[in-house]
């Protein structure tokens, strides 16, 4: 397919994906939160993809990356600007303690888990440790979809709710920082990148600067109070300059737009209305990168498969754990369930995007395991994983809010017989 129309069909898709949803009323909760996020739109790229359609080819998808840089710029910034100051501070402080502690704990648990395997199947290298290192950095964060759609299946009210909501809508800035801090540390090995003479610390810094670039570039822009079209071509101008430059300089376009976005929501007195106009094109350029990221999926091996549930499985533990470490730690200021890590489980598309972000590198490099390319083995493994935690999470998330008492006895009976109104009613 020519370029010029598949940038033209991905925008209709997206743009009509993001008009018209499917009918979840009689889904299942597993189900339901896949068709809510968007996950479907990741099997619709890969029939489009070279691998089954062939209607967006290799080539095509390699001319699309312009394309795919901005979605990502763009997730990286509209992440940043929910690091508000002042909304922070609206929170104790513990509960952020306890956002970033679990996730960089977790981090560790599934870094340490990985190790672990790959040693007893006797698999090593740098690049298998290359490949842990992003697994675990898109593992160790959470997504607030998984909590709303089962707050608001089940009309679920109360603190715990409210904790696991603040913590899954915060605690990927862990996993983006630590993918930053693998590009960083990695950089020079043949396996990820061309061998370069900067330093680790040089590199580390070069994020940040970036960031801050990008974010004075756009504060300036934005001084004189543009009108709203202007202020949606300044941030798909910003958005696209940042996560350009970062995969030029070979850094993680994510952290560079988080970075971004954290400096125009607290330095911007107008960052509301920056962020409602993001929030507005967020889901269309959502399902830009969703199908782009299903186009560019391919099986390897069937090893895949046993790799992704054990990604799985091994991410769930490890959020549990690290969970049940810091609640029993902490003292938080009402009785909060050691199982609170269950909460935690599903899992959105910034871990995709940060899958395909280090793909994208891993690719131009073209490290292998065992024979088998790196970069496609990490992005199908994590995109797998992902479906499989958003399919379970929401049961467990529904398990730990009705354990807190905040699914109100009989809102399930009277929501299975259909009766929404009596439902909200037992609310009250």
């Amino acid at each position: 397919m020519d370029p010029l129309v598949a940038t033209l069909a991905l925008i209709l898709l997206a743009l009509l994906g993001a008009r018209f949803s499917f009918s979840t009323r009689s889904v299942p909760a597993g189900p339901r939160l896949l068709l809510r996020t968007g996950t479907h739109f990741l099997f619709l790229g890969f029939l489009l993809g070279p691998t089954v359609l062939g209607l967006l080819s290799r080539e095509a998808l390699g001319q699309l990356s312009p394309l795919l840089g901005l979605a990502l710029g763009w997730i990286g910034l509209l992440f940043g600007l929910q690091l508000d100051r002042g909304a922070l501070k609206q929170f104790p402080p513990v509960f952020l303690v306890l956002a970033l502690g679990q996730a960089a704990l977790a981090f560790v648990l599934i870094v340490a888990a990985g190790i672990v395997a790959a040693g007893s199947l006797q698999v090593e290298g740098d690049s298998v440790l290359l490949v842990l290192l992003g697994a675990a950095a898109t593992a160790c964060i959470s997504a607030p979809a998984g909590v709303a759609m089962v707050s608001a299946n089940f009309m679920a009210k109360g603190r715990v709710k409210d904790l696991l909501f603040f913590i899954a809508s915060v605690d990927a800035a862990v996993g983006i920082t630590a993918l930053h801090v693998v590009y960083a540390t990695m950089h020079g090995d043949p396996v990820l990148m061309a061998p370069g003479g900067e330093p680790v610390w040089f590199r580390l810094l070069a994020g940040v600067g970036l960031g801050v670039i990008c974010a004075v570039i756009f504060l300036w822009l934005a001084r004189l109070r543009p009108s709203r079209e202007e202020l949606v071509l300044y941030l798909l101008g910003i958005s696209a300059l940042s996560a350009g430059a970062a995969l030029q300089l070979q850094l993680s376009p994510l952290f560079v737009g988080m970075v971004s976005g954290a400096l125009i929501t607290n330095l911007n007195p107008n960052w509301h209305r920056v962020f409602r106009l993001m929030e507005r094109w967020e889901k269309p350029i959502y399902l830009i990168l969703l199908l782009l990221a299903g186009a560019a999926l391919r099986f390897p091996t069937w090893w895949v498969v046993p790799l992704a549930l054990a990604y799985a499985v091994v991410r769930g533990v490890a959020k549990v754990v690290s969970t049940a470490l810091l609640v029993n730690t902490l003292t938080l200021p009402f009785p909060t369930p050691r199982r609170l890590g269950l909460g935690l489980v599903p899992q959105g598309g910034i871990s995709i995007a940060m899958a395909l972000s280090l793909a994208l590198t891993l690719t131009s490099a073209s490290p292998r395991i065992g024979g088998v390319d790196a970069g496609e083995l990490l992005l199908a493994t994590v995109v797998l994983g992902v479906v499989v935690s958003e399919l379970v999470g929401p049961l467990f998330t529904t398990a730990v809010l009705r354990t807190a008492g905040e699914i109100a006895p009989g809102v399930e009976e009277a929501l299975a017989r259909g009766d929404r109104e009596g439902a909200r009613a037992r609310t009250h």
